[in-house]
C-alpha cells in the first residue's frame, strides 16, 4: 500500500523496541548464529538463551541460576532438544495459564507437514524452516524480531508464580 503523505519515508524513531527473547537452542554453533542475528536484528538487550529444553523449563520457571530472570515476551524455540523434545516443552508452556501468552517461534531445518500440523495443533504460533544459507537466515531473525517488538502488540505479562506448574 502506498503512503501518500510520504511519512513511511520518516525515520522510524525508537525502533527496534527492546523485548525480552529466550532462545532455546541445542547447538552451540547454532546458538552464536542466531545470537548473532538477533543482535544484528536490534536486539541490544534481553536477549538470553538456554541450551536444552530442561534449562528452558527451569528458566521459565524461575528456578536455581534462573531466579531473577524476566519472564520472556518472546521464545524461539528449536525444536531438536535433547532431553526435553521442543513439542513437549511447547505443550507445557501453553499449558500454563501465567506463560501460554508467551509467543513461541519455532524453527526447524525441516518443513515437514506432519511436525509443523504438531507445532500449530500445541498453539505454536508460528512455524520457521531455517534458512540454510546465513544471510537468508540473518534477515529470517531480523524480520521475525521486527514483526514480534514492532509490528505486534504482546499480551501483557501474568503476575502470577509460575514454579512448580511447568
Amino acid at each position: 500500500m502506498s503512503d501518500p503523505s510520504g511519512a513511511g519515508n520518516l525515520p522510524k524513531a525508537g525502533w527496534p523496541k527492546q523485548i525480552e527473547v529466550l532462545v532455546v537452542q541445542s547447538n552451540p554453533v547454532d546458538t552464536l548464529l542466531t545470537v548473532a542475528a538477533f543482535e544484528k536484528a536490534g536486539a541490544t538487550s534481553g536477549l538470553h538463551f538456554v541450551t536444552e529444553g530442561k534449562d528452558s523449563l527451569a528458566y521459565l520457571r524461575r528456578e536455581g541460576r534462573y531466579a531473577k530472570v524476566r519472564i520472556p515476551d518472546l521464545i524461539f524455540l528449536d525444536v531438536s532438544q535433547p532431553r526435553v523434545a521442543g513439542l513437549e516443552f511447547l505443550k507445557a508452556v501453553k499449558s500454563v495459564r501465567e506463560l501460554m501468552h508467551i509467543p513461541i517461534v519455532v524453527a526447524a531445518g525441516s518443513d515437514d507437514a506432519k511436525f509443523v500440523k504438531s507445532v500449530y495443533a500445541l498453539n505454536g504460533n508460528c512455524f520457521i524452516r531455517k534458512p540454510e544459507e546465513l544471510g537468508q537466515f540473518v534477515r529470517c531473525i531480523e524480520m521475525c524480531y521486527n514483526f514480534w517488538s514492532n509490528v505486534v502488540t504482546l499480551s501483557p505479562k501474568v503476575r502470577a508464580a509460575t514454579a512448580g506448574r511447568l
